[in-house]
């Protein structure tokens, strides 16, 4: 049951994160130019979040559709987050507007490299501890 759930989790990771980047465009806030970044990020995102919610994850009641639908769901959830939490940035309009943005999103890119990685660890945590329990 371990590489079922983990090859569709993959295979709609890659889907979703790819819709996400490539067909809406949206991009990474810290890293805005960059489409492979964004790519990987959503993935890495949807990847764990799906498959560590997925692992615990136990329908109720009769089957009513396919055991991957939840997993689909998941994803789709957590994309909707994902968009709804980053925000476009926008151009400054003077020098110093700039110099402010600048370091505010250094700032910003330390602090959300730390919590990505405490969530991505966390989640990975997750989906391993349901697979032994």
């Amino acid at each position: 049951m371990f590489w079922v759930d983990f090859l569709f989790v993959f295979i709609f990771a890659l889907i979703l994160s790819g819709l996400l980047s490539w067909g809406f465009g949206w991009r990474h806030p810290a890293r805005g130019d960059a489409l492979g970044a964004s790519f990987l990020f959503l993935f890495l995102i949807l990847l764990f979040a799906m498959w560590g919610a997925g692992a615990w994850y136990r329908p109720l009641g009769p089957a009513a559709g396919p055991d991957w639908l939840g997993l689909l769901l998941i994803g789709l959830f957590v994309s909707l987050l994902v968009l709804a939490v980053a925000a476009p940035t926008r151009r400054p309009r003077t020098q110093t507007e700039a110099a402010g943005q600048m370091r505010r999103d250094v700032l910003f890119a330390a602090t959300f490299g730390v919590f990505f990685w405490i969530l991505i660890v966390g989640l990975l945590v997750s989906a391993l501890i349901s697979y032994s329990v």
